[in-house]
């Protein structure tokens, strides 16, 4: 089958998008959901349209216009698919909010929710029977905030004629963060749709294409890559929630097998997850035969989890030219750079103290002293990408600096946050704040330019996760160091957290009292909590924590023996690993 005519090249917009689809194919079946093994729901286009079409006239009655902002508070259920696509018919942005999943922690998540609310001036907020309970509160903190439920949207009303441009908001995206860091991503119609025409071409997309989802629809891989694009390039999308996934990974892969799924994607922990949890029995008569693009993105991609998740489905007929590596990120709307079709991953092995130490990506045999980074292609058409210093001039390939992103994919801007867009908006390029490098004309991700660590292909700052752990009783003040390490048997990053322990403090029971008090502030729990006599962490000479040379010695081993009260050598330098892979739902 060759590649598909792009047959909606001349629509601007996402409702456009969605007018032409139905033009071309109102009958064909485009949505498949299920829950829990069952099918649950099922859509054509036309049926997705009437459904929108009610969630317009919905939305316009309780006085939302267009332009104003709709928060969406929804699980992977039909009335999300109906109302994100209602909120665009009637000219409005939708802003999609994860939906609370611990009443351990109602309180944090309402403050989160009514300082985005806040933030984005939203006055509706679309959401179910089952949620409005736990989110009513909200009215009390944002007055005048209104709720519209999936029963509200009768079909058969007329729904309004909103014309919106390519220039116009067609979603809001907050990025991960904890309070005070959310910021929302704006981006026009015109963003995603050059996103979507992108991808397509990247992927080469087919007629007989068929996409498959586990992905939360709050997050741009899941929502922009496979639940608008399929719709974009009339594809069928098999769905189910990442709950299901998580609870059982091997749902996923099942789904690929029994639909002949060809596109899905996940953040590199899915593979490692579905590589390490399926049992044989699992295995028996799964054909992944018909997986020809298997998107890997979100976060590091790790060599051990190519390979691993290569070997363990090789028998099922899935084949290593199908993994997919790729990089972006949601200021770039989704993707910027995509691996070469029908080739296995590429694996560059550099020296490892040349990387570090002066940023050169040398090329070197594997072995100790090398490191191995997985190249994610090279950028899609219309995405332009740089590496560049400190000053912001370009360096030579082999030479590690920051990547920066131009072309029409590019966000407009934060909303509401001048001062965020004007830092990473600069010279007309997207500073990404990701640190990669170029060799023979592809890209490499090596790094980040802030302190960033991330944990189930959610972002946190190292500084917030440390504020956490600062008021924990024992803990030596300014004696915290927070930084992520690689764990490629679980192909993923691990969460490290080392405190120095305050003079005569009791050290016993002190890691559990740090892991709560870190995973009730913030949502993040550390894989492991290391303990150190005080006066062992790096500083600078002004008495800030150095993070990375505190990363070095813990990776070398030497963190203990660096300084530090003698005194306190007897005790347990180095707290057990926390290596339950407990898989969280991402924040916003």
């Amino acid at each position: 089958m060759s590649a598909f005519d792009d047959r909606l090249s001349h629509v601007a917009t996402l409702p456009e998008a969605l007018a032409e689809r139905v033009r071309l194919h109102a009958g064909r079946p485009w949505l498949t959901l299920y829950a829990r093994d069952k099918v649950v729901a099922r859509l054509t286009f036309g049926q997705l349209q009437e459904g929108a079409s009610a969630w317009a006239a919905l939305l316009a009655e309780v006085g939302v216009a267009p332009g104003d902002r709709v928060v969406l508070i929804l699980p992977t259920e039909r009335s999300f698919y109906e109302s994100y696509w209602g909120v665009l018919l009637a000219g409005a942005v939708p802003v999609p909010v994860y939906p609370p999943v611990r009443l351990g922690r109602i309180e944090e998540y309402l403050a989160d929710l009514a300082d985005l609310v806040r933030n984005c001036d939203a006055r509706v907020v679309v959401t179910n029977d089952a949620v409005r309970p736990l989110v009513r509160p909200l009215e009390d903190r944002v007055p005048g905030v209104r709720f519209a439920l999936p029963r509200h949207a009768r079909t058969g009303r007329d729904a309004p004629r909103v014309p919106v441009g390519p220039d116009d908001l067609g979603l809001l995206q907050y990025t991960s963060g904890s309070t005070g860091n959310q910021k929302g991503v704006m981006l026009t119609h015109g963003n995603l749709v050059a996103n979507l025409r992108a991808i397509g071409r990247g992927v080469a997309v087919r007629e007989d294409d068929v996409a498959v989802s586990w992905l939360p629809l709050y997050h741009d891989m899941g929502l922009i890559g496979l639940m608008l694009g399929s719709l974009y390039f009339g594809i069928p999308l098999v769905a189910m929630s990442p709950i299901d996934f998580l609870r059982r990974p091997g749902r996923w892969l099942r789904a690929v097998a029994e639909h002949r799924g060809t596109l899905s994607a996940g953040p590199n922990f899915a593979y490692s997850l579905a590589a390490r949890k399926m049992r044989p029995a699992e295995l028996d008569g799964l054909d992944l035969s018909s997986w020809r693009v298997a998107l890997c993105g979100a976060e590091p991609i790790h060599p051990s989890t190519v390979d691993g998740f290569t070997r363990r489905f090789a028998v099922c007929g899935f084949r290593p030219e199908a993994f997919f590596p790729a990089y972006g990120l949601a200021e770039n709307t989704l993707a910027v750079s995509f691996s070469a079709l029908d080739t296995p991953p590429h694996v560059a092995h550099v020296d490892a103290a040349r990387l570090e130490a002066d940023g050169k990506a040398e090329p070197c045999p594997p072995g100790p002293g090398s490191r191995a980074v997985v190249s994610v292609g090279r950028p899609l058409p219309t995405v332009e990408v740089a590496v560049v210093d400190g000053a912001d001039g370009p360096v030579p390939e082999g030479c590690r600096g920051e990547v920066v992103v131009r072309g029409p994919s590019v966000m407009k801007g934060y909303f509401e946050r001048p001062d965020a867009t004007a830092e990473t908006l600069r010279g007309g390029w997207l500073h990404t704040g990701d640190l990669g490098f170029f060799l023979d004309g592809q890209l490499y991700i090596s790094g980040r330019r802030k302190d960033l660590v991330i944990k189930a292909g959610r972002n946190y700052f190292a500084e917030d996760l440390e504020a956490a752990a600062a008021g924990v009783p024992g803990v030596r003040p300014g004696g915290l160091a927070v930084f992520a390490v690689d764990n490629p048997a679980r192909g993923t990053e691990e969460v490290v957290l080392v405190a120095e322990i305050a003079q005569g403090a009791d050290p016993d029971g002190l890691e559990d009292a740090l892991r709560v008090a870190v995973a009730d502030r913030t949502g993040c729990r550390p894989d492991r909590i290391v303990l150190v006599p005080a006066r062992t962490l790096p500083k600078t000479s002004s008495g800030k924590i150095q993070r990375f040379k505190a990363r070095q010695w813990y990776l070398d081993g030497s963190l203990g023996r660096r300084g530090g009260e003698r005194r306190t050598a007897g005790i347990g330098l180095y707290a057990r690993a926390w290596l339950k892979d407990k898989l969280r739902r991402p924040r916003r």
